[in-house]
């Protein structure tokens, strides 16, 4: 199915049907780029809340694919990923408006039944539903006005009866549903019709798009989850309308029209935050959706030995542990403590080790970019139970690092690898040489540092970064 619209039947000239135009049919919860299990785990879950106090209009998405952990997750809990949603720009198909058409071979005398009722250019098709041109009010006159000026009742019933495929408009512009508007618009401003056909990805029609509709195009209505800052955010986030953010990261400066609520918490998971919205209002999550939450939590948290971890998210993810049926009511806190420390062991085991992916799938699955005074840095995070698994790799590593400074113009391009049975880092990088010798750390190996205790890339490593960055302006 497209996006923002329905796949519609064609109906003949003689069969009425109201005009629909198509606006995109829920508001999108999201989380951002590449991501990680809370991203995931926090969009799905907050659409479901959304969506018991709204009654509906909430549909969840992501933005990129799911790693290895989400996955394991995802078949734990015998969930499905939300949908892909690669950009939230205004298409062609999210205002088109499903009009009657012609088939092939019927009359101009149709044609004119069509337009007067309609008081719209009539398209015409052929047998698989492929556009033969459209005939605009305009250009019909045009083609009966030397039989209208004949004196020739005759000569009129014989244009009438003319299959009215032979008097299409020359030049018609036709546009593809899936095409964004922003990029077809120039073309719509040059063109002289008021109506353009529209079509699917295989070239079917699928209905007419007004000019004026094109040009005043809907906002998709967004709320972020996780994120909030733009560099992160879905594409083509600026011509959509965001509504509302739910995060527990630091503040970023993004505009908004109208004031929205904005909601920043000093939390381990945006997944937290969900889950506290929803005991609030005693509502009790399905027993797979709590369990993403709570995987949620014990990816972002480290089970819980990460320094961004709070008493918040030990009483959220008990909850959760219940309603997902890792343990009953009548578990004891030493019981319960027990069953989420065995399942977060394994949910971070899933997704932990360098494996055998490339070397640039290692630094993308997981990385947010970041800008201080025009300079600019990513910084992946990948996860292992043993540092002994970077030696064979190294070399494939800085290679990739190297090239995404290049590529992406970046001050530092930094990769996080994190022992998560040890709680220790090691930080491999690539970039201005002012920004590697401003960061804290002790070398290993000259593009290698170790970290000692570092877990958390929001609160331990990133405020370092940013104040390397800062000292090189």
């Amino acid at each position: 199915m497209m996006s923002g619209v329905q796949f519609i039947e064609v109906y003949h000239a003689s069969e009425r049907k109201n005009t629909h135009m198509a606006i995109p049919e829920s508001t999108l919860v999201i989380g951002h780029r590449n991501p990680d299990m809370d991203a995931i785990a926090s969009a799905v879950g907050y659409a479901w809340y959304l969506n018991q106090v709204h009654q509906g209009g909430y549909s969840a998405g992501r933005t990129g694919q799911v790693n290895a952990q989400t996955e394991y997750a995802l078949q734990r809990f015998s969930m499905d990923a939300p949908a892909l949603v690669t950009d939230v720009r205004a298409r062609v198909a999210d205002v088109v408006e499903l009009m009657n058409a012609l088939q092939k071979g019927q009359t101009i005398l149709e044609a004119c039944q069509n337009i007067a009722h309609t008081r719209r250019a009539a398209p015409i098709i052929d047998e698989s539903n492929k556009p033969v041109g459209l005939l605009s009010g305009a250009g019909l006159f045009a083609n009966l006005v030397d039989a209208l000026s004949s004196a020739s009742v005759l000569a009129l019933a014989k244009e009438f009866d003319r299959a009215a495929e032979t008097a299409v408009d020359e030049n018609n512009v036709i546009l593809d549903g899936e095409e964004f508007i922003q990029d077809v618009i120039r073309q719509v401003l040059r063109a002289d019709q008021d109506d353009f056909i529209v079509i699917d990805r295989d070239g079917r029609y699928i209905g007419l798009s007004r000019k004026s509709a094109l040009l005043t195009p809907p906002r998709r209505q967004v709320v972020l989850v996780d994120h909030n800052e733009m560099a992160q955010a879905v594409p083509g986030l600026e011509e959509a309308e965001v509504v509302e953010v739910l995060d527990h990261h630091r503040m970023s400066a993004m505009p908004t029209s109208v004031p929205i609520r904005f909601t920043i918490e000093p939390v381990g998971s945006c997944s937290t935050l969900v889950t506290e919205r929803a005991l609030e209002r005693h509502l009790v999550f399905p027993a797979g959706m709590a369990g993403l939450l709570l995987s949620g939590i014990l990816s972002d948290t480290l089970i819980f030995r990460s320094p961004t971890a709070t008493p918040r998210d030990h009483a959220a993810a008990a909850h959760l542990g219940q309603m997902a049926g890792l343990y009953g009511v009548e578990a004891t806190r030493t019981e319960s403590d027990a069953a989420i420390s065995i399942y977060g062991q394994a949910l971070l085991e899933a997704g932990a080790g360098l494996g055998m992916r490339p070397a640039n799938e290692i630094i993308n699955t997981d990385i947010k970019f970041y800008e201080v005074g025009g300079l600019n840095a990513g910084i992946a995070q990948v996860e292992v139970t043993d540092f002994r698994e970077i030696a064979n790799r190294s070399g494939e590593l800085r290679a990739a690092l190297n090239e995404m400074v290049e590529s992406q113009k970046l001050a530092l391009a930094l990769l996080m690898i994190t022992d998560v049975v040890r709680g220790n880092s090691r930080l491999m990088m690539a970039g201005q040489s002012s920004v590697v010798t401003a960061l804290p750390y002790a070398h290993i190996e000259d593009d290698v540092l170790d970290a000692p205790g570092l877990m958390s890339r929001k609160k331990q490593l990133l405020p370092v970064v940013l104040a390397a960055l800062s000292q090189s302006l």
